[in-house]
């Protein structure tokens, strides 16, 4: 299994039955302001269940149709139920007209 956007980089200071996030965004231009619209969120995540599940919305939003003001999908995987920027344990974002993700390094 090929994995993208930083999956296994800190598999080393995961914890022992740590919990994982996953939120699913559209990321919409209007009027010059990016606005970012909730799509999908699941919480309390086994490591098994993220990554089967972040390999799943991979392969479902690469072909996902963007809105008319959408300009990029994105798929961040927090590593407990804090949504902070220290939690985030892989991001990867599809730009519109895009049919591969970028993923973010942290």
């Amino acid at each position: 299994m090929n994995l993208h956007g930083q999956i296994d980089l800190f598999d080393d200071v995961i914890k022992e039955g740590e919990t994982f996030v996953i939120v699913v965004q559209e990321v919409l231009e209007n009027n010059g302001i990016l606005q970012k619209k909730l799509l999908r969120e699941y919480q309390s995540l086994t490591a098994e269940m993220m990554k089967n599940l972040y390999e799943h919305l991979r392969d479902i939003y690469l072909n996902e149709k963007l809105s008319d003001k959408g300009q990029y999908f994105t798929i961040t995987v927090y590593t407990n139920e804090d949504y902070a920027g220290e939690n985030i344990f892989a991001h990867v974002k599809r730009y519109k007209n895009s049919k591969e993700w970028t993923a973010t390094s942290k």
